[in-house]
């Protein structure tokens, strides 16, 4: 486990305030590989992302949805290829927030809810620095925007696992981000907390969002384009046009179920965790 502080501002790096090109797309990534060791966790991956666009990140267990974020975050480094974030490599910088899957914070952290928000500033507020009153501002509009304005004061192992969720978005939020790197926001929430997640991400207008996502159906049906993974890269576009039987197939294998109904084709199950398809 990794303590909340960790993830919420990359220790020993220094947050900048980088000079976008008004002409680039939100992300692209040219010809990305990554390696764990001698294992090669993603290769040749090459897409770009519009301005204020949504992307589902998704494939089997292993194959690269949470290392590609991490990439983009600049967590783990690139063996071969470019990232660009806004014309600009995506190396400390405030517009990227990275938002980490639930099982990698330690929660039993003695912080609370508003603190954990306002670590969303620190690279706004430079080394040495204490929060003004204007942080302070802004980090209660933000819980007060995704409702958790009476939670502040929880330690943030208080709250329940929407309310987790809807933390780590109020931190989004309060760093004023400009891309959002989302692992596993969904996972082990009940359909009331997805729907409250899912809800939130599309209130973000302004900032582009990408999604590591098990679901589907919610890829489907609730972002403008869909990257599935395998190690490789087997598809990017609307999801009409990536969710496709035969793509799906090479994705899975056998281990996604589909169904042919009138309204078209119906993925029952996903049944592709298994031992040694666990990610990094």
């Amino acid at each position: 486990m990794i303590p909340p502080r960790s993830i919420m501002a990359r220790p020993g790096r220094r947050t900048t305030e980088a000079v976008h090109d008004p002409s680039a797309p939100a992300l692209r990534i040219r010809d990305l590989h990554v390696s764990y060791g001698e294992r090669l966790a993603l290769e040749a991956i090459t897409f770009d992302l519009p301005v204020g666009s949504r992307l589902a990140v998704v494939g089997p267990n292993g194959a690269g949805k949470s290392t590609l974020l991490k990439a983009v975050a600049g967590i783990v480094r690139c063996a071969d290829g470019s990232i660009a974030v806004h014309g600009v490599v995506p190396e400390g910088h405030t517009c990227i927030a990275y938002l980490p899957q639930r099982s990698e914070v330690d929660w039993r952290f003695p912080i609370t809810a508003f603190d954990a928000v306002m670590m969303g500033r620190i690279g706004r507020l430079g080394p040495l620095r204490r929060p003004k009153e204007r942080d302070r501002s802004v980090v209660r509009e933000a819980l007060a925007l995704v409702g958790l304005e009476d939670r502040g004061k929880r330690r943030i192992g208080e709250l329940s696992g929407g309310e987790q969720q809807r933390m780590f978005i109020a931190r989004a939020i309060a760093q004023e981000a400009e891309l959002v790197l989302f692992d596993e926001p969904l996972a082990g929430l009940d359909i009331s907390s997805r729907n409250e997640v899912l809800d939130l991400l599309a209130q973000l207008r302004k900032a582009t969002i990408l999604v590591a996502l098990h679901d589907l159906g919610i890829a489907a049906t609730h972002f403008d384009f869909v990257l599935l993974l395998r190690g490789r890269m087997l598809g990017f576009g609307r999801p009409v046009d990536v969710l496709q039987p035969e793509t799906l197939r090479e994705a899975y294998g056998g281990a996604l179920r589909m169904v042919s109904t009138e309204s078209g084709i119906l993925v029952v199950h996903d049944t592709a965790c298994t031992a040694e398809d666990r990610c990094p």
